[in-house]
């Protein structure tokens, strides 16, 4: 009797859950949108017990026995709760903003955490989040914490797994990168001893049984969903490189076994670990590529994302314009929770293709400056391997190889982040080899650079120039 194994990406502004066959086809397939609250201006939160509902009715939907399930979310995320269930705040979401000041009061903190954790001090992580809730809150008892993941599980399994995996806790700025735990330091610097941490265990390993009906599935893998796209697009050889075009955009570079020194504003996390020795990556995140299209659809310039190209191919070619995504701030290289984003260089001339056009560079230009600062550090690193619903816009994609200079290599499964998750069961279950991710990757569309040295050279100019003009741009008049 053939086996289904399930899948679910706990996602920013939807969950997919997917039923995959023992030869890795995609036989089921369902999702719900997660219906995010902005209370105030750079606030992002929503209700973790809304989304369980909802996930647990697309569950009981399934028309297929499912043998085993694994999870993958979106790492930063944040929840506590106590340990009768009820929720001390909504989750707040990794593009949060709120505790931007919080991070500057403790500034002088942030080598020893960068050093502790490969992690530098930003409201992107999960400690301000958990400090910022403690202080509003006032609960002196004991409380849980966790990433989305932690709080999903707990609750499927009823209260009998409090988990995460090494890719999410690395997230969190409690984690200690080099000693693979929990910081014990950093927990008593904060004063959260209070709080409860999950157990971290290996992303593959026994996390409990999801209770749905009368049927109980076993929870066999947890990944940030990062970590999970890494794997799905065969990133196992030191100097692979994704990148993945969702909510914002993800650059992951293999750096190997030993951890590395030089980052230039890179996050260090772990991606993997192989006989208990940890694969660390390079990354660095853009926080805004699919927001900004949405923005666009919210201003009315398009219908829906799937316009943006049509009439950014009809736009005017202009050489001054440029759109600055910074909505929520800037993160890697620049950490700066303050930045907000500007058009720049409007003339008369320019009308809804031009705006769209410079959009899709902006999301680019992102990219790129992600690409050309871990070029630096990785090397062997010739081309990107790319996942993500943007990566169907081919001019984005020729886009984005004029501006990195490197050969763009589209992934033809969408769903890349879910497919790290089935791999990982089919392979720890003995049903799938590499091979199965390598034959994928040869499938891939490949765009090529049409451009020369001088003209990417030009366009990076005018990236910088704008870098500079929305740095800080949102910090009060006393932080000035």
């Amino acid at each position: 009797m053939d086996r289904y194994w399930l899948t679910i990406d706990l996602g920013t502004t939807s969950v997919k859950l997917i039923v995959w066959d023992e030869v890795g086809r995609k036989i089921y397939q369902d999702s719900f949108p997660v219906k995010l609250s902005y209370p105030e201006e750079g606030w992002v939160e929503f209700d973790p017990e809304e989304m369980r509902r909802d996930l647990v009715k697309g569950i009981e939907a399934i028309p297929y026995p499912v043998a085993g399930m694994g999870i993958t979310n979106q790492r930063e995320t944040t929840v506590l709760w106590d340990k009768s269930g009820q929720l001390l705040y909504p989750a707040i979401v990794w593009q949060d903003r709120r505790t931007a000041d919080w991070c500057v009061e403790n500034r002088e903190k942030e080598n020893w955490l960068n050093d502790k954790t490969g992690l530098p001090l930003d409201p992107y992580f999960s400690l301000s989040k958990v400090m910022w809730i403690l202080d509003r809150v006032g609960n002196e008892k004991k409380i849980n914490f966790g990433t989305l993941d932690t709080y999903i599980i707990w609750k499927l399994t009823e209260g009998q797994s409090f988990v995460t995996d090494h890719t999410n806790a690395s997230r969190t700025l409690f984690y200690n990168i080099h000693s693979l735990a929990w910081d014990g330091e950093i927990i008593s610097e904060f004063g959260l001893k209070r709080v409860n941490f999950p157990e971290i265990r290996p992303s593959f390993s026994e996390f409990g049984e999801c209770q749905v009906d009368d049927q109980k599935i076993p929870i066999y893998v947890i990944l940030g969903d990062q970590q999970a796209s890494f794997l799905g697009q065969g990133c196992f050889q030191k100097g692979d490189t994704k990148n993945t075009y969702g909510t914002g955009c993800f650059l992951m570079a293999n750096a190997g076994k030993v951890y590395p020194k030089r980052n230039r504003g890179l996050i260090v996390t772990v991606a993997s670990l192989e006989e208990d020795q940890p694969i660390y990556a390079l990354e660095g995140s853009a926080f805004n590529a699919g927001v900004l299209m949405d923005w666009l659809v919210k201003l009315g310039l398009v219908s829906h994302p799937g316009e943006t190209e049509h009439y950014a191919r009809e736009a005017v070619p202009t050489r001054d314009l440029l759109i600055m995504p910074a909505f929520t701030g800037l993160g890697a290289p620049y950490w700066d929770p303050y930045a907000r984003g500007a058009i720049l260089g409007l003339t008369p001339q320019i009308g809804r293709n031009e705006i769209v056009r410079a959009a899709l560079e902006a999301v680019a230009f992102e990219s790129g400056e992600l690409i050309h600062n871990m070029d630096v550090i990785v090397e062997s690193m010739k081309e990107i391997v790319v996942d993500g619903g943007m990566t169907k816009n081919e001019l984005l994609m020729q886009m984005q190889a004029d501006i990195s200079g490197k050969n763009i290599k589209v992934f033809p499964e969408t769903e890349a982040t879910s497919l790290g998750v089935f791999y990982l069961i089919g392979n720890r279950m003995g049903l799938l080899g590499r091979s199965f991710i390598e034959n994928k990757k040869r499938e891939s569309k490949e765009y090529n650079p049409k451009t020369t040295q001088m003209e990417r050279d030009l366009l990076w100019k005018k990236w910088i120039r704008g870098i500079e003009r929305v740095r800080g741009w949102a910090k009060s008049e006393n932080q000035l």
